[in-house]
This record gives structure tokens, sequence and C-alpha cells, in this order.
């Protein structure tokens, strides 16, 4: 239990700290959607596993996050949305880019940015960004993925 939350509260840092560095002249003002709202808890459930309670969200600087807490602690979801003017800054911070067609106007995933385990799902959409977070398990990319087109779908 300790571990998760050590790593879920490392992924938060790491996300909010890159959208707070990556270029400081860049100052999007907190997304209007909440990233909770993007993707149901039965849909969720229906993804990645039995969720122990509603999630969580928190705007952190220039994001709003959703937490997700399982039953399998070993299942591992967040949410965030910001503006989409960080799409570009974060693909090129990337770590190992790779584009995805048919979400939204622009998508790629990246590998280990956070955490080796991690994969991250970012979508651009007008001029919202959201990015799904989870950690490496079986068929963690087409999860992401599967949930990414239904946040899409209520942006």
């Amino acid at each position: 239990m300790v571990i998760w939350k050590l790593r879920r509260w490392a992924s938060t840092l790491v996300y909010s700290v890159a959208l707070a560095a990556i270029d400081s002249t860049i100052h999007a003002a907190p997304p209007t959607v909440d990233p909770c709202t993007l993707v149901t808890p039965a849909e969720v459930e229906q993804v990645i596993g039995k969720l122990k309670g509603a999630p969580t969200s928190e705007t952190l600087g220039d994001g709003v996050r959703c937490g997700y807490n399982f039953v399998d602690e070993n299942n591992e979801l967040e949410i965030w949305a910001s503006g989409g003017a960080w799409s570009k800054l974060l693909h090129k911070d990337a770590k190992q880019p790779v584009m995805v067609r048919g979400l939204g106007d622009e998508a790629f995933m990246d590998r280990g940015k956070s955490d080796p385990e991690a994969v991250d799902l970012y979508i651009r959409k007008g001029v919202t960004l959201i990015v799904l977070m989870t950690r490496k398990a079986l068929g963690d990319e087409e999860k992401l993925k599967t949930l990414g087109k239904k946040a899409v779908g209520r942006l």
C-alpha cells in the first residue's frame, strides 16, 4: 500500500512539475473540464478493475487531476486535464513517444517518463489536453486507448 501511494504521488509530482517547468511562458488557466466526468466509474471498472470508492479530483497548477483507487492495489489510473498548449511541449519532452491515430486532434503514448513501468496517453482535442496514466500491466496500452476514446467523446 505504501509503495502504491508513493508511486501515485511521484507520478502526480512529475506531471505537475513538467507542466510548470517545460516552458514558463505558457500559463493556461485550469480547464473547465473535470477529468472525473470524462469516463464513468462503470467504464473504468469494466476496463481496469473494481473501484474502491468514487474518484477524487484536485487542481494542481495548470491541471486538474482525477485519481482512482482500486480494490486490487496493483491497478492504477489517473486522468489529467489541462490546456492544449502543453501538448507540443510534452511531446518534445517525452521519453519514447509513439503517435496514436484516431484520438482527438493529436495523440501519443509514452512509456517510462515518470516511472519505468508507467505508460501515459496524451490526447489533445481543441484547447484541452487530457492525459491518462497507468502502470505496466497486461494490455495497458489498449486499456488507455479504450478509456481515451470514451473521454474524447465527452470533451
